[in-house]
């Protein structure tokens, strides 16, 4: 076929290690699938790159896809050890698919925001060694020894962050996600008790927008 030039930006894998974290969504996702079998689809759908993925690109004209780690991805792993591992290990596994094929696909890198330092120093090296386009943080952080905390990136405290950013001068990509199953847990929740609510309906354009305008005020980003 002839490629029309389409890039599309927003596109969503996994890998073998981190399937477990659609563990996260799957009461949300797929309500009442005691089976598992909606999330086992929903995960080899995610996992396929070079299969359906590319023939369904080739189908509607998608010329290129940036690939980047499925929603909470590691802002939804309140650890900081595991969240900064599971960046690295998956930044490194999406490279390698990424080389099979580098004239269709590239990468936005995962980042653990738990430490400014250490999130700069991730990006850096994706970017630089892996040759990947920018970063994708999914929202907010969370933290605390209960997983409930969350930590946006507005503050003084990601100063080094944002700096490095800068510095190599490219885009970092703001996703919408699910709040956790603790946070919704929480008598403080205000989908606990609305769960119809929750995604792309009202949820994902309320709690993101509240973080890009936080970024916006902040002065971080000229919006």
């Amino acid at each position: 076929m002839t490629f029309k030039g389409t890039i599309a930006v927003e596109e969503a894998v996994i890998s073998p290690d981190t399937a477990w974290l659609l563990q996260e969504s799957q009461q949300i996702l797929t309500p009442g699938d005691t089976g598992k079998q909606a999330i086992e689809t929903h995960k080899a759908r995610l996992m396929d790159i070079h299969g359906s993925r590319l023939d369904s690109m080739n189908a509607e004209g998608v010329e290129y896809m940036l690939l980047s780690l499925t929603s909470p991805g590691c802002q939804g792993i309140p650890g900081q050890k595991l969240a900064e591992k599971t960046a690295t290990e998956f930044n490194d596994w999406l490279a390698s698919e990424v080389s099979k094929n580098r004239s269709r696909f590239g990468g936005l890198a995962a980042i653990s925001m738990h430490d400014p330092y250490q999130a700069a120093s991730e990006l850096e090296r994706a970017v630089k060694e892996l040759g990947f386009y920018g970063g994708i943080v999914n929202d907010y952080q969370l933290t605390g020894t209960d997983g409930r905390e969350r930590r946006y990136y507005d503050t003084p405290f990601y100063d080094p962050f944002w700096t490095k950013v800068q510095e190599l001068d490219v885009p970092v990509y703001f996703h919408p996600r699910y709040p956790s199953e603790k946070e919704l847990q929480s008598k403080s929740s205000v989908y606990s008790s609305r769960m119809h609510l929750l995604g792309a309906g009202v949820q994902f354009h309320l709690d993101l927008s509240f973080h890009i305008y936080a970024m916006c005020s902040s002065g971080i980003a000229s919006c």
